[in-house]
């Protein structure tokens, strides 16, 4: 099975003891090709239920990668073995870790490849293959607020699908960092479509375009990806999970 040829930013790491130090952003890619067998020991009963579900094995293999592979990587950051995770659902059903002091994470799957984000401030993390979609224009039109759109329109026919990936990937993970899901109406706000990720305004009541930064963390040459982080973005971490 073809594995996805990262970025050479992302650093082949083991998932030993690791610090956020200076408020620092950790960025994890997880290539989800290959046995899942060194991922499935950490898994609890309920996502072994979970992962049983899947009719299709390569779904249920990419489901036990990712959730093994969550458990190594936030273990790695308390101290505590991974099958001894316990994780709590937040008041608008954004998943967190238990536990005094533990950091927040962002999870994100596309394709072939799980993207995980850690740091200490809230945060959320998009990842999406680009894929040709032929009712693209329509999604945005719909979904993105009318200055994203018009934006859009602005590029030529062979800039159009990069920004749009850029501008989606964007507002996901705004929205991921708040918890709201696609519930939250992604025209509240408004994103940079170009190469420097970046909030323009927020209409949505919650916050300040000033009170969040954001930065591509793209991992492949098909794939875009962004973290949005409440704060200042000090520095990104890449990283590529090595287990055994």
């Amino acid at each position: 099975m073809d594995e996805v040829a990262l970025d050479p930013a992302f650093v082949a790491v083991r998932p030993e003891h690791r610090e956020l130090g200076n408020g620092r952003v950790h960025v994890w890619a997880v290539p989800l090709a290959g046995d899942p067998e060194p991922y499935l020991a950490p898994l609890s009963a309920g996502e072994r239920v979970r992962a049983g579900r899947f009719h299709f094995a390569d779904h249920r293999r990419r489901f036990e990668i990712t959730h093994g592979a969550l458990r190594h990587v936030l273990a790695s950051y308390v101290g505590k073995e991974p099958a001894a995770l316990e994780f709590r659902v937040g008041p608008r059903g954004k998943p967190y870790l238990a536990g005094d002091g533990a950091p927040q994470f962002s999870l994100s799957h596309s394709g072939k490849l799980t993207m995980i984000a850690v740091a200490m401030p809230e945060l959320g993390l998009d990842c999406e293959k680009v894929r040709h979609l032929e009712s693209y224009r329509e999604i945005a039109e719909k979904h993105f607020s009318p200055v994203e759109f018009e934006e859009l329109e602005r590029l030529g026919d062979g800039e159009r699908l990069l920004a749009f990936y850029r501008c989606w990937t964007r507002k996901e993970a705004y929205i991921k960092a708040l918890g709201e899901g696609l519930t939250m109406g992604l025209d509240t706000f408004d994103v940079s479509i170009d190469a420097e990720p970046r909030f323009l305004a927020c209409r949505d009541g919650r916050s300040q375009a000033c009170e969040w930064s954001m930065v591509d963390v793209s991992p492949a040459t098909d794939f875009v990806a962004a973290v949005a982080l409440k704060g200042a973005m000090p520095g990104v971490e890449r990283f590529r999970l090595q287990l055994g």
